[in-house]
């Protein structure tokens, strides 16, 4: 029986290394879907407009900590959607010293018309998997997260 935790024959049934180019394998079918949407964005430009999506008026340190970005990676992402105009950076009108970040009039249309198209990818992406087998995986990859942050 293969221990896929030990096993040094054959890397393909080694869990974290399936873990790893799943994750890759994900990343790069992002990207190209983006590509084929004629949107020039990364992933981690993605996470951050979904994020805003969710609720709008965050601050650059709660967007990069919640990803675990470091933040001159976060402020970077930022600039790169300001420029494309899908962000907007406001002054918080309780603290000044703090930035928050928002989508744009533009940034809010292209969530709202790349949303469904990103559901229908998933959809193939999951295809045969229940939504308890979902669920499953995501607890699963949690406490992976969780002991990893942990060590």
């Amino acid at each position: 029986m293969c221990n896929h935790i030990h096993d040094t024959t054959n890397l393909d049934k080694v869990v974290a290394y399936v873990i790893y180019r799943t994750s890759r394998i994900l990343r790069f079918r992002l990207v190209k879907f983006f590509q084929e949407q004629g949107i020039n964005i990364s992933p981690e430009q993605w996470f951050i407009l979904v994020r805003l999506f969710q609720q709008a008026g965050q601050s650059q340190g709660e967007l990069a900590d919640r990803d675990l970005n470091d933040h001159p990676n976060i402020t970077r992402l930022l600039d790169a959607l300001e420029r494309a105009e899908l962000i907007e950076r406001r002054s918080d009108p309780n603290d000044r010293r703090r930035t928050l970040v928002y989508l744009s009039a533009q940034g809010t249309r292209m969530m709202e018309q790349l949303l469904p198209l990103v559901f229908e990818e998933r959809k193939r992406l999951f295809d045969g998997f229940s939504n308890t087998e979902i669920a499953t995986l995501i607890q699963m990859l949690n406490r992976i997260e969780h002991n990893a942050l942990h060590i």
